[in-house]
């Protein structure tokens, strides 16, 4: 999935794979990042990637399942997972009752989706990329100068739009096809 990515480091903690070879598959540790690195809590990955999506599921100990932490580590593994093409959504689930879990989930990006037996279920879906807009703004512009060169503004601008947006459109289609 990655090279030279291990560990993750965050302001807080060091996160490691137990097997880089098979990082989906194996318990991660958490460990803090400063001197003494004590191993604060284990993540690991549900059915490794099941139609674009991981599920994830973080133990902390009680003393650092406050919303920051539970920020941080959500965002950086999240960060971590949508480097691979084939993922496409990361979720995980928390008590309803946990408020720094959830709250953590939250500021991390994660939304909230269900309610079930108890349970908050929470994800993050990578953003899609938008190649339409970048290329009408540069055929506007390319447009504009093509008018300036023919004496005809008005004719340019709209064959530099109308050329920005077909090919805006083409690499949107082209990365939607791939992500899928």
């Amino acid at each position: 999935m990655a090279e030279n990515f291990f560990p993750l480091k965050t302001k807080h903690f060091i996160i490691a794979p137990g097997n880089e070879k098979n990082v989906l598959e194996e318990e991660w540790s958490v460990t803090l990042n400063d001197g003494d690195k004590a191993r604060v809590g284990s993540i690991h990955f549900e059915n490794g990637i099941l139609n674009g999506e991981v599920q994830m599921e973080v133990e902390l100990e009680k003393e650092y399942e406050k919303s920051k932490y539970v920020q941080e580590l959500f965002y950086s593994m999240a960060r971590f997972v949508f480097q691979s093409d084939d993922i496409r959504e990361i979720s995980t689930q928390c008590r309803h009752e946990n408020d720094h879990r959830v709250k953590g989930l939250e500021k991390a990006g994660y939304v909230f989706r269900q309610f079930k037996d108890g349970n908050d279920y929470y994800s993050m879906k990578k953003q899609k990329t938008s190649w339409t807009g970048l290329y009408v703004f540069i055929g506007l512009i390319a447009g504009f100068i093509l008018g300036l060169t023919v004496s005809n503004l008005f004719m340019g601008t709209i064959i530099g739009v109308l050329s920005g947006a077909i090919i805006g459109f083409l690499l949107d289609k082209r990365e939607t096809g791939k992500n899928k």
